[in-house]
């Protein structure tokens, strides 16, 4: 028996936001950020995935709103979402400096678009 990853549900929300290559890598890397840290493990991994889609939305500035599309396939409203969101965030503010750079490394390569350089969405603090 097994269990759905973030990953199973970040395919489908990505696409009920009709999103763009830009918007899962930084979504993707928001999520690897999510796996090392502990305090993430009270989200279900379908709240991870769409608190992912909607923080890279607002990293990238493509839209600070969760649409009704969004909500319906994800069966989260925006409010929902914004104590894993903060988190992401801070996550993505400590993600250069901290102790596990790894995954700042890795999304900061041309093969993962540069999604960790982009600037973090401060404003959903």
């Amino acid at each position: 028996m097994t269990v759905p990853t973030a990953y199973v549900f970040m395919r489908r929300f990505l696409k009920a936001a009709q999103s763009d290559k830009k918007v899962e890598l930084v979504s993707f890397f928001l999520i690897e950020l999510c796996l090392v840290e502990y305090e993430m493990l009270r989200f279900p991994p379908s709240m991870l995935a769409a608190a992912a889609v909607f923080t890279a939305q607002c990293t990238l500035c493509v839209s600070r709103e969760w649409n009704a599309t969004c909500e319906k396939h994800s069966s989260y409203a925006k409010n929902q979402l914004s104590q894993c969101s903060k988190l992401m965030v801070s996550f993505h503010q400590k993600a250069a400096v901290g102790k596990l750079t790894g995954v700042h490394r890795k999304y900061s390569t041309a093969k993962y678009g540069h999604a960790a350089r982009c600037e973090p969405a401060s404003f959903l603090l």
